[in-house]
């Protein structure tokens, strides 16, 4: 057995990590109830197609930056393009899909070069596009607590 370190293929990782979020995340949209999907709760936090609007916003400023597109700084998405839950996850899987292929085609060069996103905090491009698969991540657990808010406590990404 050798003890040689060969790499990892870290875009690889990413971008399968990145498909396993967006299906948990779709699961999760598809369980929000069709009255509660554009109402905020408790009269100041944003509906749920906000929250997923907003994932899908920061996945597409993500995909430009991969592209050498950097001058865009809003990532904030619109609700106008997610009325359904069905469109929202429609909408979501077309982003990932873009990130995934800009993310494979991106060089070592590119990920390694340090760029300033809309959030003014300096970081490899790489590390971005980390931040950017976490995010998904981070607001499908908002999607989770409204659930819970409403008295939906199953996991639906789990299964049966």
């Amino acid at each position: 057995m050798s003890t040689t370190m060969e790499g990892i293929d870290a875009r690889g990782y990413l971008i399968g990590w990145l498909k396993g979020l967006v299906s948990m995340t779709s699961a999760d949209i598809r369980a929000m109830p069709d009255d509660k999907w554009t109402v905020g709760m408790g009269g100041c936090t944003r509906p749920a197609n906000a929250i997923v609007a907003e994932t899908i916003g920061l996945l597409r400023w993500a995909t430009g930056a991969l592209r050498g597109e950097t001058g865009n700084s809003d990532y904030s998405g619109g609700t106008d393009e997610l009325p359904t839950q069905a469109v929202a996850i429609q909408k979501l899987e077309e982003v990932a899909d873009e990130f995934c292929g800009a993310l494979a085609a991106a060089s070592d060069e590119a990920l390694a070069k340090e760029i300033t996103p809309p959030w003014q905090m300096p970081a490899p491009l790489f590390m971005i596009a980390q931040i950017a698969v976490s995010h998904v991540w981070y607001h499908d657990g908002q999607l989770n607590y409204i659930q819970c808010l409403l008295g939906d406590e199953k996991v639906h990404w789990m299964g049966d």
